[in-house]
């Protein structure tokens, strides 16, 4: 038996993992249902349109005629009546909720469109269910749940993936920015792009070890990136691109890339093959159900291809501070200090990428970004006088995660100090985190009293207003804070890869020479005390 820095018992690195696993997923769990349960029906941009998608699913209407149902697009749906509400107050940030009806317990058949009635089913079929049986309250927060729950459940992996790989912590510091109040918004309410961030956050943190990490086991790596980029492939149409550029980005050079290794393993080949058949299906679905007609929100005025551009570029400013926390129905701006102090955080992290990184690595990173800014805007631009400007922040996040990811884990192979990473680590822990709480709290305000035009200290008080949550306005809170302390604790005593003996679960642990098939000669992860000196011909460490 090898003996390990656990009491000589190597079960102890697999119980080890799980514990972080289970401690990580309460800490993301009660942070993003902390939201679920401070949002009034419709709280979140569209979840009534998906509310009624999930329910027609749920119903067995999984492929509605398309129709102009809403703005010359979508579907109708034969729900139940307690889901069908017209809302009041979107877009009036000075209206709180209480002008609205709440979901009720009506069964009775109403038919209704929704924007979201052509989406693949495979997200809806997993929430559905609740809504139909238990129209009102009880079902939308267990819809909600269930979305949490997914999300939290990726985000833990994440997190332990990061805990076990990384050389240097910076990875860790990276996953509390790309976490940013708005992931955790979406992922609390019914929609899809909210289950699509954490995927995207738990498929590159996952991707970038397994593609072109150093060698060692990765069974474990191989089932995060196979389940997350499955749930990439189906979730939204953008899916299919998030993937092909992280194909480019990390397949390529395939002398720099584990890619030939990965193709002689059954279980990578399987996914892959899987990911491939999903990705087809949802394009064939597209082709079915004319997904790709977003509507008219176009305006009488027609731009150029160069007029387009301009704006485009411009509206990238609120794209940014949409990423971060632009909530309810992106009509709830918080004050310009939080925004900023993200930004340069995120900023931050991108240089440090580029300034330690190799030139493979800015290649990789230009990519990246490309794929997460260039490709949208483009499309943006060429369809601007068809559909009109619709792109939102949120839907380029969950490409977006992975530059920042990956510029940390650049700057980490390249030699970015563990004491200079767990300072950045422990100090975005102690400036990002409180912004979370106050995000919500800012929101609850807004949904509760609303946000009049002279706002005042006086006024952002979130256990005020005449519309409180089922749950009541403390719950929530309570929730958000202990989530928030949890992941704090965790980021804040997480030991790097490179500080300790590595403790990877038992499913990416690296094996001990005893452990290799002979005639495996590939170099392993050297153990506590090894010093690090220059760069590895595969943009690696050398050790000594």
């Amino acid at each position: 038996m090898t003996p390990t820095a656990n009491g000589g018992n190597p079960e102890a690195r697999p119980r080890s993992a799980r514990k972080h696993w289970a401690l990580a997923f309460v800490a993301f769990f009660l942070l993003i249902f902390a939201w679920s349960m401070a949002a009034p029906y419709d709280g979140t941009p569209d979840e009534r349109e998906h509310i009624v998608r999930a329910a027609g699913v749920a119903a067995g209407q999984i492929a509605p005629p398309p129709d102009a149902a809403k703005k010359g697009t979508g579907a109708f749906q034969t729900v139940p009546g307690g889901l069908v509400r017209d809302q009041c107050w979107q877009f009036k940030k000075d209206v709180s909720a209480a002008c609205a009806q709440p979901p009720g317990s009506d069964r009775t058949p109403t038919r209704t469109g929704t924007g979201a009635g052509r989406y693949f089913p495979a997200y809806y079929a997993l929430v559905g269910a609740p809504t139909v049986l238990w129209p009102g309250w009880s079902g939308v927060l267990l819809a909600r749940m269930i979305t949490a729950l997914c999300c939290a459940a990726l985000l833990a992996s994440a997190y332990v993936v990061i805990r076990n790989r990384s050389r240097s912590g910076l990875m860790m510091g990276a996953l509390v920015v790309v976490t940013t109040p708005m992931a955790v918004h979406m992922a609390s309410a019914v929609n899809p792009n909210g289950l699509e961030i954490a995927a995207g956050v738990a498929f590159f943190s996952a991707v970038i070890p397994l593609m072109i990490g150093p060698p060692g086991p990765r069974r474990g790596l191989i089932l995060l990136v196979g389940i997350s980029g499955l749930l990439l492939a189906i979730l939204r149409q953008t899916g299919p691109l998030w993937l092909a550029t992280a194909f480019v980005a990390f397949a390529f050079p395939l002398r720099h890339s584990n890619l030939v290794g990965l193709l002689r393993e059954r279980a990578a080949r399987l996914w892959a093959a899987g990911i491939v058949l999903a990705t087809v299906a949802v394009l064939g679905w597209s082709v079915r159900q004319q997904t790709s007609d977003l509507g008219d929100y176009s305006s009488a005025e027609r731009l150029t291809a160069g007029q387009a551009a301009l704006r485009e570029a411009d509206r990238w400013r609120g794209y940014l501070d949409q990423i971060v926390g632009v909530t309810s129905w992106l009509d709830t701006r918080m004050p310009a200090p939080p925004y900023v102090i993200w930004q340069l955080v995120a900023g931050a992290l991108l240089i440090l990428g580029i300034v330690w990184g190799s030139t493979l690595d800015r290649w990789r990173l230009l990519v990246l970004l490309g794929g997460g800014v260039v490709v949208p805007s483009v499309m943006q631009i060429a369809l601007v006088n068809e559909s009109g400007f619709v792109t939102q922040g949120r839907y380029m996040l969950p490409m977006l995660v992975g530059v920042l990811l990956y510029a940390a884990w650049a700057a980490e192979q390249r030699g970015f100090e563990i004491a200079k990473a767990r300072s950045f680590s422990r100090l975005a822990v102690l400036i990002l985190l409180p912004i979370h709480l106050f995000c919500l709290a800012y929101t609850m305000v807004r949904w509760q009293n609303g946000l009049p035009a002279n706002l005042g200290l006086s006024s952002l008080n979130p256990l005020a207003g005449d519309w409180h949550p089922v749950v009541g306005s403390v719950v929530p809170l309570l929730s958000a804070t202990l989530g928030l302390v949890l992941f704090g604790w965790l980021v804040w005593t997480a030991r790097p890869a490179g500080n300790d003996e590595p403790t990877p679960d038992a499913a990416t642990e690296v094996p001990t020479r005893a452990d290799r098939p002979a005639g495996d000669h590939t170099e392993l992860l050297r153990p506590a005390g090894s010093r690090l000196r220059g760069a590895g011909p595969e943009g690696g460490l050398r050790s000594t």
